[in-house]
């Protein structure tokens, strides 16, 4: 039984309150003008976490604009926004920003309200705020490129999901949903539990904030605003739009967060467009059900003991090896978020007898510390590309 654990001590710290501003949802005349205000509202109101300069934590969590690559001058252009998830940041996208804009696709991202300062801040953000935010910002890009996408992480991928399936205008050539939020493991019983309890106190608890670019605590209002955001976006994937949507969908089977199952349910009975693809890091040493064989899914091993890895994780499908925080070897690779130990203990753990994997609540039969980044990362972006690619080119 999965207990849910309120913490209504008064915070400590001005971490854990609301700054005296918030983001809104004001469209803006280009991204530069957009990009410029969100500086400011940083400057103004991020509270940084320690080990790492302030001015470099305003610089992670800044919505940016990859643009497509000078060899790509004189085609047609495409776009593609990507949607961060919950408690995360534009960052999680500096990677593949970088990658897709190689392959002519310009990439934007945005700071959705209530993320990138404080965790504070999620206590009165909105999920409305949010899905007009998302709004305002494709309505830009499809107005800039010639062919524009829409796409996401987590939540971001479920707010993505929304909009594309939602009739709204511009409607995207097609939708990049990485372990999109349309239906979580475990929690998804007790969301409604929130909004109760969100009268007594503001968080389920308040975490040593050690990530810059990412919350490690956890309101109760973002749950409910969660909750939110996945009725409807489970509503709008039930309706027969979601049969014309070509998808490029990507997931892990270890995901803690996001029910696999629920993913490939719904990719084979609703999202039935030829061109959709499904791309799955699974154990390969054990078999697929044979129900649920489909020609449009593939996988990719994610046990790979020569790299001390059990599984992937969650937080690691859209990271690069070589990511500044993240990839092999960076400041926030080993032991950020142990399974079952101390972040001490963890940290003791000789590095040949440190394994990876996706986070679980308990100890695994060896040490293990969360995956923060994708092994098969080329191989990913490469699929995504070559699906992005054939939907311009009809």
């Amino acid at each position: 039984m999965l207990v849910l654990t309120v913490s209504a001590c008064t915070p400590s710290s001005a971490l854990y309150q609301p700054g005296p501003e918030a983001l809104d949802a004001e469209p803006y005349g280009d991204f530069d003008e957009y990009q410029a205000h969100v500086q400011g509202y940083l400057e103004r109101n991020l509270i940084p976490v320690e080990g790492f300069p302030r001015e470099q934590q305003i610089a992670w969590n800044l919505p940016f604009r990859s643009p497509a690559a000078n060899h790509c001058a004189g085609q047609p252009t495409t776009g593609l926004l990507l949607i961060h998830g919950l408690s995360d940041s534009p960052f999680v996208f500096r990677d593949l920003a970088q990658s897709l804009a190689a392959q002519c696709v310009e990439v934007r991202t945005i700071l959705l309200q209530g993320h990138g300062t404080r965790p504070g801040d999620m206590i009165d953000a909105e999920a409305t705020i949010w899905r007009e935010q998302v709004s305002t910002h494709f309505e830009t890009l499809a107005r800039d490129v010639d062919h524009s996408f829409i796409g996401g992480f987590s939540l971001g991928g479920a707010l993505a999901t929304e909009y594309a399936l939602s009739g709204q205008k511009p409607a995207p050539r097609g939708l990049v949903a990485i372990a999109p939020a349309w239906q979580l493991n475990g929690l998804r019983n007790y969301l409604w539990l929130a909004g109760i309890a969100d009268v007594f106190a503001d968080f389920v608890e308040e975490e040593p904030e050690l990530n810059p670019v990412k919350y490690e605590s956890v309101t109760l209002n973002a749950a409910v605003q969660i909750g939110d955001v996945l009725r409807k976006t489970q509503q709008a994937i039930e309706q027969p739009a979601s049969a014309n949507l070509p998808l490029f969908l990507v997931a892990t089977e270890a995901d803690s967060v996001i029910n696999l199952n629920y993913l490939t349910e719904r990719f084979r009975r609703d999202f039935v467009h030829p061109a959709s693809r499904m791309l799955i890091f699974r154990d390969t040493r054990q078999s697929w059900a044979k129900n649920w064989q489909d020609e449009r899914l593939s996988f990719l091993n994610s046990y790979l003991p020569e790299a001390n890895i059990l599984e992937f994780s969650h937080q690691a499908l859209a990271v690069a090896p070589n990511n500044e925080l993240y990839g092999a070897g960076a400041v926030l690779q080993r032991c950020l978020e142990p399974n079952g130990l101390s972040l001490d203990d963890c940290r003791q753990v000789p590095e040949s007898q440190l394994w990876f994997s996706a986070w679980h609540d308990d100890a695994r039969s060896v040490p293990t510390s969360r995956l923060t980044y994708n092994p098969w990362y080329d191989q990913m972006v490469a699929a995504m590309a070559t699906f992005i690619q054939g939907q311009t080119s009809r």
